[in-house]
């Protein structure tokens, strides 16, 4: 077999991802290049994997550009995008585009001119059209937008090893989103007559649930936050170490203060459930920012704050909204942000203490742009108003996706009918652990990999026999 396979290699999972090339050298006969991001990740794979030739160290590869401008437009006409779209989804380069967190420290590349923006791209799609020259598929840790424009128009498939929301199981991604074609498939495919009538236990996400739990919004741990941080940037920048054209030397010292501070005056306008018993409710949990869940996930629609004055303008006398801060955004959001939020009349702040499935159990209806508390709902047999077009929850009999003011009241007020039956509730539970289950492999071990630099071959087998199981014709 000739095929040669690209795995894009990071700082994250390496040991993992190094495995599956020697898996796929040995075991299936493919040709295997690593791509990497430079030369310290390089050294890793020298050291699991000595001798080898094929790989290329992205930062290693030097590009030539003439013309900014007219570079841009025939990348643009040639993959059928938009570069300032890309550059939006960049937590660095579209940090202009951040308007719920405008705490968030500024990064000096931000400030780049327009050209300078467009150039850093260019570069980027330039060094990946090299890398990726020659492969048949690609394999990655985690989507990116610019390896999968080139690979879309080279016709070459992309795959990513994700986590599902259901315990410890993995499976293979085929697209930016976190989803794949078969998962969509089988969602697709099911009816009411044909699901098994059970879903898999879902448990809480341990991560972000153990994150959740480890915040301390006390100003004596905000200020030793403070110590560590002047501790470490004042380390970086005697040794030369501070990252060029990134955050600003101690830019991160006032949000760890203005945490506590947020903290505090959300505890203090917040209501608990018993305290909003006799309305009914609807639940918006916003996300964490910037993160790829917004960026990446949704960049089409991620204005929480547009989200909120939708649905706020679409409920009824009857029905409060409820909004309830993710743990870790107190300190990237002003305060400005939450006294805006809390002059509207039928929204309320949720008690940070409080966990989300509390919320979700009381409301009527889950509202979302992506993520998380999407899934949830539907396990907790809530109906969904998604914001976010590449959820696979919208596939579901039980949610809406909305692109509009108008779309949201229909879709709410749907909702508040009570016109979807017990049935319906079942199926989409069902049709979504289902498919999932169906789509995936347990793999607790994964988690533990992170930072590894040992070689795990034996999860590299029984991934590739997943991947290959799902897509057969990666073996013809």
């Amino acid at each position: 077999m000739n095929k040669t396979v690209a795995i894009f290699v990071n700082s994250e999972q390496k040991a993992f991802l190094i495995s599956l090339a020697q898996v796929l050298e040995e075991e299936y006969n493919f040709s295997t290049r690593l791509i990497l991001r430079d030369h310290g990740v390089k050294q890793v794979v020298d050291k699991i994997l000595p001798n080898r030739s094929n790989d290329i160290v992205l930062s290693d590869i030097e590009c030539l550009i003439d013309d900014v401008i007219s570079e841009s437009r025939y990348l643009e006409e040639k993959y059928k995008c938009r570069l300032s779209m890309l550059i939006s989804e960049n937590r660095a380069l579209g940090q202009g585009y951040l308007f719920n967190v405008e705490k968030i420290p500024d990064i000096i590349r931000a400030s780049w001119s327009h050209e300078d923006k467009l150039r850093e791209f260019i570069e980027i799609i330039k060094k990946h059209e090299i890398a990726l020259n020659g492969c048949d598929f690609v394999i990655r840790q985690w989507p990116d937008k610019v390896t999968s424009m080139i690979c879309r128009e080279q016709n070459i498939c992309t795959y990513s090893f994700v986590k599902i929301k259901f315990g410890s199981r993995m499976f293979w991604s085929d697209n930016d989103y976190v989803t794949s074609s078969n998962l969509i498939k089988r969602i697709k495919n099911k009816s009411l007559t044909n699901h098994s009538g059970k879903s898999l236990d879902y448990v809480i996400e341990s991560h972000g649930d153990k994150v959740n739990k480890s915040v301390n919004y006390t100003f004596s741990n905000a200020l030793k936050s403070a110590i560590r941080l002047i501790w470490n940037d004042n380390k970086k920048w005697l040794r030369g170490m501070q990252k060029k054209d990134s955050y600003h030397y101690l830019g991160w010292l006032p949000s760890i203060f203005r945490q506590a501070l947020n903290y505090k005056y959300i505890k203090s306008i917040s209501v608990q459930p018993n305290q909003v018993s006799t309305y009914k409710l609807c639940f918006f949990p916003l996300h964490l920012e910037p993160e790829v869940a917004l960026l990446n996930f949704s960049p089409e629609f991620n204005n929480s704050m547009e989200a909120i004055t939708w649905i706020s303008k679409s409920l009824p006398a009857d029905t409060l909204l409820v909004v309830k801060e993710q743990a870790l955004s107190f300190g990237v959001r002003s305060n400005w942000y939450y006294r805006q939020i809390n002059k509207i009349g039928n929204v309320v702040w949720a008690d940070p203490d409080v966990h989300s499935w509390d919320w979700i159990n009381q409301a009527e209806i889950i509202t979302t742009i992506t993520g998380t508390v999407g899934v949830e709902a539907v396990h907790m047999k809530k109906p969904v108003v998604s914001f976010g077009a590449h959820q696979i929850i919208n596939y579901l009999p039980t949610v809406r996706y909305v692109e509009s003011y108008k779309q949201t009241k229909l879709a709410i007020d749907e909702f508040l009918h009570g016109v979807i039956d017990e049935e319906s509730f079942e199926s989409a539970r069902s049709y979504l652990s289902d498919s999932q289950f169906e789509s995936s492999i347990e793999l607790p071990e994964y988690e533990s990999l992170y930072l590894s630099n040992n070689l795990e071959t034996e999860l590299a087998k029984r991934a590739l026999k997943n991947l290959f199981s799902e897509y057969p014709v990666l073996l013809k």
